[in-house]
């Protein structure tokens, strides 16, 4: 793993003699992000995501604009999945978290670092050009994975979209909210996501840890270019004694200093997906002074895996272990969406006119609880 770069060895004689494989994914692009039109002809869907584009760019123009989610994405533009089933995909890699119940806090909160790195590529592998349907108010969703963990989420709030979840894994349990409020550029060709929600991991040996804060996701090209996503700021994550600093950076003045002390070189340090992590020890006297050492620190790419040292806790390749729907779920589980039905079965002129009605009777329903508040 070398981040970006194939690492060589030089013999005696200073040749190059060896290349050790990199693990990148397949579709990061060459300067950095998740490349989202890697793989597939995106044409019609970027052709008309950017008509959708050119209406909400008049809007900003004029001020009239006020949220994405009030635009009804058309279906040649969604995917037959839910916002509640992007939580889920978001913790593709919990298992993770798995080896860390009778662990110290320190080796904990490296697993749960990777934990956290680790999800952020898998949607945007998996929307790519697309996004999911808009979620309606209620809407649940239920799925297990093969070694048992189960995840519960509850769809509470439209704009902007707020999903609860929990998840229970073997020695392990994860809850929280997921609130993401998305705001587009003026130029149209970019927008940001800003997550806000709250997250609570807890291990079977009692030990509790909370994430603080969790970086901006951007997304460039939406009109033209290359459609890539990244992410930039922090992610704080802070558990018994100990303190996880995760900083993300895909421009070269805010990082460049850092990462070269572990790249040794500029020309190594281009790539700009890399994540850095800083591990501080918290101890707060008896006169309540907080004091945070720096312990350890790791660095990565939240496309490639994470190295403390020459520890290597999590890669990119590892097997991902898939959500699945369990044979009994409930009424108000989002695979019983009647546009997500038909869809999956390639009825699309169906289930486009579903999407409206469904998406109809949403608007009455949040108008309804407003009324009634």
């Amino acid at each position: 793993m070398w981040f970006g770069f194939k690492k060589q060895n030089d013999n005696q004689n200073g040749q190059q003699v060896q290349q050790f494989p990199v693990h990148r994914h397949k579709a990061a692009h060459q300067q950095g992000g998740l490349n989202l039109s890697f793989g597939e002809d995106n044409s019609e869907t970027q052709k008309v995501a950017a008509s959708l584009f050119k209406q909400i760019s008049g809007k900003i123009m004029t001020g009239n604009f006020g949220s994405l989610m009030q635009i009804s994405k058309p279906i040649a533009i969604s995917l037959d999945m839910s916002f509640l089933h992007g939580v889920a995909i978001g913790h593709t890699f919990s298992n993770l978290l798995e080896r860390c119940s009778h662990l110290s806090p320190i080796e904990q909160i490296k697993y749960i670092s990777a934990y956290q790195i680790s999800g952020l590529h898998c949607n945007g592998e998996i929307t790519k050009m697309k996004s999911p349907l808009d979620p309606l108010i209620g809407e649940t969703l239920q799925l297990v994975k093969e070694d048992g963990t189960q995840f519960f989420g509850e769809q509470t709030s439209f704009d902007p979209p707020i999903s609860y979840y929990y998840i229970l894994g073997n020695n392990y349990k994860i809850y929280g909210d997921d609130r993401l409020e998305i705001q587009i550029h003026k130029t149209v060709n970019s927008l940001t996501g800003v997550q806000s929600g709250r997250q609570t991991i807890v291990f079977n040996n009692g030990a509790v840890y909370k994430c603080k804060q969790r970086p901006t996701m951007e997304i460039t090209g939406l009109m033209m270019g290359d459609r890539i996503l990244n992410w930039q700021g922090k992610m704080i994550v802070e558990g018994p004694g100990v303190k996880s600093v995760i900083s993300f950076n895909y421009n070269a003045e805010g990082m460049m200093s850092k990462i070269t002390s572990f790249f040794k070189s500029q020309e190594q340090a281009k790539i700009f997906d890399i994540v850095e992590v800083d591990i501080f020890e918290v101890k707060i006297d008896e006169n309540g002074n907080k004091t945070e050492t720096l312990i350890q620190q790791g660095i990565g790419s939240w496309l490639e895996g994470l190295l403390f040292g020459e520890e290597n806790v999590w890669q990119i390749d590892e097997e991902k272990k898939k959500w699945i729907s369990p044979q009994e779920i409930l009424e108000s589980d989002t695979t019983k969406r009647n546009d997500l039905i038909l869809m999956r079965n390639q009825k699309m002129e169906d289930a486009q006119k579903a999407k409206l009605k469904l998406e109809e009777q949403n608007f009455k329903d949040i108008d309804n609880r407003r009324k009634k508040q």
